[in-house]
């Protein structure tokens, strides 16, 4: 009976007298069992230089990433991780050393015990969301979706081909955004522009100021029209009663330094709109009326 096998050193084909014969050659067994003998001693060193690295750090309270790393028996990408994500503190000490303490790690682990995972069949799909759903409720599309439950660590859960997503997470996620239900009508941003001949970033600083409520919906961005439109009328009335720098040059035909020198001299008092500087008309007027 002829035995066909693959010398599992040199790799060639040859006919074997046992079943249990692996090699060759003479030659090839001795070259396979001494390759053996060296994975066996340099197995044997890691696991001696692993337990004196361990037996080491058993009496320190501080420790590198990669000595953490080490006694937890993870990598050290994986302690990058837990501490990007605020899972486990560490202290930076200078601008390349950064220490975990020991105290820190056990707190971790106290404070993060094993949960059994349920079993889909015992989930209450009523507390989920699929992504349609959200799209539908919070008019986002399904793309900024997954970036967003991504981003933020959502709870979720894959049921065949379809992820579910956390209501709770989700509803508090998107309360910051709620608006007044009672407000109807909204701008956008194009249309501000063709009313009042603004900017966009005009607009924003409009809104930024003046704390006007505004939406997004499937990307695009509405602002109150209630709101803004308040905003500019006041705007309006508030500089009727205010003269800019240039508004009191053109008139009392005096230079920049001449208005600044009256506004010092006389205390008037002055405030910064955007990048204009004005003063009440009324104060002003009263001492140009003295100066006549």
């Amino acid at each position: 009976m002829e035995v066909k096998r693959i010398c599992q050193w040199c790799g060639k084909p040859f006919i074997a007298k046992k079943t249990t014969t692996n090699y060759c050659s003479h030659q090839c067994a001795s070259q396979g069992y001494k390759h053996r003998m060296r994975e066996r001693r340099l197995e044997l060193r890691e696991l001696q230089d692993l337990i004196e690295v361990k037996s080491k750090l058993d009496h320190q309270d501080y420790f590198t990433f990669a000595q953490a790393a080490q006694l937890m028996g993870v990598s050290r990408q994986y302690i990058y991780k837990l501490v990007k994500e605020d899972k486990l503190r560490a202290s930076r000490i200078s601008a390349r050393m950064s220490i975990i303490r020991r105290a820190d790690i056990e707190l971790m682990l106290k404070t993060r015990p094993y949960e059994r995972r349920r079993v889909k069949d015992d989930l209450d799909i009523t507390e989920y969301y699929t992504a349609e759903q959200i799209s539908e409720k919070y008019k986002v599309s399904q793309k900024w979706i997954w970036a967003y439950t991504r981003e933020n660590n959502i709870p979720k859960i894959r049921i065949r081909q379809f992820n579910y997503y956390s209501k709770k997470h989700i509803d508090a996620a998107f309360a910051k955004y709620e608006v007044d239900s009672d407000l109807t009508e909204w701008y956008t941003p194009e249309e501000i522009q063709e009313k009042y001949g603004m900017t966009r970033v005009a607009i924003r600083s409009q809104v930024y100021r003046n704390n006007i409520p505004s939406k997004k919906e499937h990307g695009q961005i509405f602002y109150s029209k209630l709101h803004f439109d308040l905003s500019k009328s006041s705007e309006q009335e508030s500089k009727a009663e205010y003269y800019t720098v240039k508004e009191a040059m053109e008139k009392f035909k005096l230079s920049r330094d001449s208005v600044y020198g009256i506004l010092q001299f006389h205390q008037i008092n002055r405030e910064k709109n955007g990048r204009f500087v004005r003063f009440l008309k009324v104060e002003f007027d009263r001492v140009m009326g003295v100066r006549k």
